[in-house]
């Protein structure tokens, strides 16, 4: 091994374990930290009662579903039993562990009816630095309607409202199409720099009735309730970027997206290498020499974490960090 290829596997290692140290600055992102479960239909008051390091910012009813209460239940998940007479929204399970929470997002056209979530941050962000911010819905799949506009709003005070009306925010966030998946969890996702020190995110929508779009859901019940658009929401993260660089890690215009992968890792590559992917736990899990230009990676079968990719050459070793 030369001297040069050497430098850069240290290297490489002593990156890897400072990208993978990343913490989520979102308290209890998957919603299972509650004070009690819940059986039943909430009012406004309940979720602040429920749910530890989350609120209800206005006087609308976030709900709270659950898979470990009585599957009479009107909030178990999935296929709850309840009888009625209000429908139930729709059947999920929690993309992680026992608990998720779901938001009226749009209800009867000119209402302006609205669910938010809010949270405060482990610590505020630093202004300048860059984060990724993500959170997972799915459609609840008797609902009437989908929307296009599902988002996070990042801010150094907490935004609430005396109704059930919409919160006059402009999200940093936001779904780029209409999230009508009934069957998945859709990740909604983007990377932003901190404008301020932002301290709290919330999610829901947004926008008035008159600036969100609906589309019909092919899956609807038509029972009693189920009109408008009901969003299940799990698993929500925020995590600073580290963009400090060492040497020439990141100097030659490498291209790799997106920084949140589903399915297909896609990368530009400047010049003739050695393409490697590691885990947090420095462990190799693909390599593969590719020519320059525009290359596929495949990571479906990839378990869900963060990733490092490496490109190297013997000269340059160009890296950076993912997640799936």
């Amino acid at each position: 091994m030369t001297k040069s290829t050497t430098l850069h596997v240290t290297l490489l290692l002593f990156v890897t374990i400072n990208l993978c140290r990343a913490q989520n600055m979102v308290p209890n992102p998957s919603f299972e930290n509650y004070s009690n479960t819940f059986c039943g239909i909430q009012v406004p008051t309940d979720f602040n009662q429920i749910m530890i390091d989350w609120e209800n910012p206005t006087l609308a009813s976030p709900q709270v579903f659950f898979t470990n209460i009585v599957n009479t239940c009107y909030n178990y998940q999935p296929f709850s039993l309840y009888s009625g007479p209000i429908g139930i929204k729709g059947n999920q399970s929690p993309r992680t562990g026992n608990a998720m929470v779901g938001l009226w997002s749009f209800t009867i056209p000119n209402l302006d009816q609205r669910q938010y979530v809010q949270a405060e941050l482990t610590s505020p962000m630093i202004t300048g630095n860059t984060y990724v911010i993500e959170f997972y819905v799915s459609l609840a799949d008797s609902m009437e309607l989908s929307i296009d506009k599902i988002g996070a709003y990042l801010s150094v005070n907490k935004p609430a409202h005396t109704s059930d009306g919409p919160l006059n925010y402009t999200p940093q966030v936001l779904s780029s199409t209409f999230v009508n998946d009934v069957s998945n969890w859709v990740l909604i996702s983007d990377t932003i720099v901190a404008q301020d020190a932002y301290s709290h995110i919330t999610i829901g929508n947004f926008y008035d009735d008159n600036s969100t779009n609906t589309m019909a859901n092919s899956t609807s019940s038509g029972a009693v309730g189920t009109y408008g658009a009901f969003y299940f929401v799990d698993d929500v993260r925020i995590e600073e970027i580290n963009t400090t660089r060492i040497n020439d890690i990141q100097n030659d215009k490498l291209l790799i997206y997106p920084t949140n992968v589903t399915e297909i890792l896609n990368l530009n590559i400047p010049f003739d290498s050695w393409v490697e992917i590691h885990n947090c736990r420095g462990q190799l899990i693909y390599s593969q020499y590719m020519g320059n230009g525009l290359k596929e990676i495949n990571m479906s079968n990839f378990s869900k974490g963060i990733y490092i990719v490496s490109v190297q050459n013997g000269v340059k070793a160009l890296i950076r960090r993912i997640v799936k």
